[in-house]
């Protein structure tokens, strides 16, 4: 059974460090772990008049299972990569941003009342079986704002529980959590905001303290959606996200991490779980010696997401054969490494961990 743990400011598989020994270019690579935001692996879409939106062209119908069994079966090819994690989240992520598809499609882990959904969980028993299997470390998200509309902050607390008693119960032990992707105005509720959310963690700790805590606040630079030290102090390990940086700002925002004053006196792993396909990016984080995930929203014309400085998803037509579908956010996803940029990003971190892929 696979186990991560946390040593100083690495990360560790089975007991020991992560690309053990690997330095590539005079930078520590061992204890980072590069990863793939993957946050649509369980993705539903409870909505019938929206469901339809993310048939398979050769079905011309939606597959919950067919999904996951094709993340689970992609998995090996990722790892034998030098990819050791992913990133999934119990209510996903924005498949596509067309208003009236975003404000409608319903891919939600928790009902109202912050219980879980079987359904749910048993895909997500799934995923962390097969990267159990093979040796790698799942990024668990619990929140994404989107889905928490209407929620108080007391069910929030009781849906964050009822996760970590899930997780618990699985026996695994192959997973970090993080509580909500990017904390912030997005969300309703008082704790999910950047100053507060801190709060939740110190809650849970005590009743789940062989977990593993973080969260995610926005694309990062300087000034803004940079950690406060009461949530450097209550995290286990400290959460980023890349997207809309350039090289040198995704630097100035790490080093900025790291003059935090409860970073300085507990230094621990920083991990970026979200930032864009670009190469540059991910070169610029293995050298300031951090971890790096790869976000691939995917074609969907001009309704999908592109602020990323790299690729301007927008001039991109949708394709409408599943061999050339693209990206790992926008369902459905061809999980396989189809693209060139995935082949860019996955080539690169075989190359910096030393990997030599089957």
């Amino acid at each position: 059974m696979t186990e991560i743990t946390i040593h100083g400011t690495g990360i560790y598989l089975d007991g020991k460090p992560t690309y053990a020994g690997r330095t590539f270019e005079g930078k520590r690579i061992e204890g980072l772990l590069f990863n793939v935001r993957a946050v649509q692996a369980t993705f539903d879409d409870e909505n019938f008049e929206t469901r339809n939106r993310w048939a398979y062209p050769d079905t011309g119908v939606w597959d919950a299972q067919r999904n996951v069994d094709e993340f689970c079966a992609a998995l090996p090819q990722w790892r034998d990569h030098g990819v050791l994690a992913f990133t999934v989240n119990f209510q996903g992520g924005g498949p596509l941003y067309t208003p009236h598809i975003y404000n409608h499609y319903k891919n939600n882990a928790f009902t109202e009342h912050g219980e879980l959904k079987t359904a749910y969980t048993y895909r997500m028993q799934q995923v962390l079986e097969a990267a159990d299997a093979l040796g790698m470390a799942v990024i668990v998200g619990f929140f994404y704002w989107k889905h928490t509309e209407g929620w108080s902050d007391e069910i929030v607390v009781k849906a964050a529980r009822n996760a970590c008693q899930f997780l618990r119960d699985t026996g695994r032990k192959n997973f970090l959590i993080e509580i909500a992707n990017e904390n912030g105005p997005g969300y309703q509720q008082s704790l999910l905001q950047g100053d507060q959310v801190h709060k939740i963690i110190l809650a849970l700790k005590p009743e789940f303290p062989e977990m593993l805590f973080s969260t995610s606040l926005a694309g990062m630079d300087v000034t803004r959606n940079l950690p406060s030290p009461a949530l450097v102090a209550a995290c286990d390990y400290v959460l980023l996200h890349g997207n809309e940086c350039l090289p040198h700002t995704l630097q100035l925002g790490i080093e900025h991490v790291r003059r935090n004053p409860a970073y300085r006196k507990a230094p621990k792993p920083i991990i970026i779980n979200e930032d864009s396909p670009g190469i540059p990016n991910l070169d610029a984080a293995w050298q300031a010696e951090v971890s790096w995930g790869y976000y691939d929203q995917g074609y969907g014309g001009d309704d999908a997401y592109g602020g990323d400085k790299y690729m301007d998803y927008r001039s991109r037509p949708r394709e409408t054969r599943y061999k050339e579908l693209s990206g790992f956010q926008t369902p459905p996803v061809n999980w396989g490494i189809n693209s060139p940029e995935k082949q860019a990003f996955f080539s690169r971190v075989a190359q910096v961990t030393g990997y030599v892929p089957a």
